[in-house]
């Protein structure tokens, strides 16, 4: 009975490893691209950005061997944009910025800053929802953001010229080429 068995698997493998079947869970085979990263901010918005940058980064590629650093400072600020009949705060804004410099080793690769914004309204008579309300446009705010933050290292990685040679040095017409 379990040489039966055996056969009858062997008999239906060939088949389905000839078109190119693989298990659902068979895992991802590349790992993703190496980042060490540094968070600077204050509060919940530090450690929230954090696990949201670390999550999209993990989703990221692996585009070479290099370990990068990605030093971040993250900061978020609320701002009343509508204001009702009686001058009370009808809706408000959050932003979010963070200022980004990644390096490899002691090279400097790049730098920048990136924003995000969510709005959300203000309900006075009802306290829990309006403070439900902005706990929710911030989680968007910061997640939204490590989205953005995520996309401009990779693109800003990708985009970054490889080292050169130090004992070859680097002609005119190698110049025009990598303007």
């Amino acid at each position: 009975m379990p040489f039966k068995k055996l056969v009858l698997l062997s008999f239906l493998a060939l088949p389905l490893g000839g078109c190119g079947f693989q298990p659902l869970l068979s895992g991802q085979h590349d790992t993703p691209q190496r980042f060490n990263l540094k968070i600077n901010g204050s509060g919940y918005c530090a450690y929230k950005f954090r696990r949201e940058l670390e999550k999209q980064l993990a989703l990221t590629p692996k585009v070479n061997d290099k370990a990068y650093v990605v030093s971040v400072f993250v900061s978020e600020g609320y701002v009343p944009i509508a204001y009702g009949t009686d001058a009370t705060v009808s809706r408000s804004q959050i932003q979010a910025t963070a200022t980004y410099m990644i390096r490899e080793g002691s090279q400097f690769i790049a730098k920048g800053t990136v924003t995000a914004y969510s709005t959300y309204i203000l309900n006075y008579t009802e306290e829990f929802s309006t403070r439900s309300a902005q706990a929710a446009a911030s989680e968007r705010t910061l997640v939204s953001l490590s989205e953005e933050l995520a996309r401009e290292v990779m693109l800003k990685i990708r985009s970054a010229p490889e080292k050169r040679m130090k004992d070859k040095p680097e002609t005119e017409e190698e110049k025009d080429n990598n303007w």
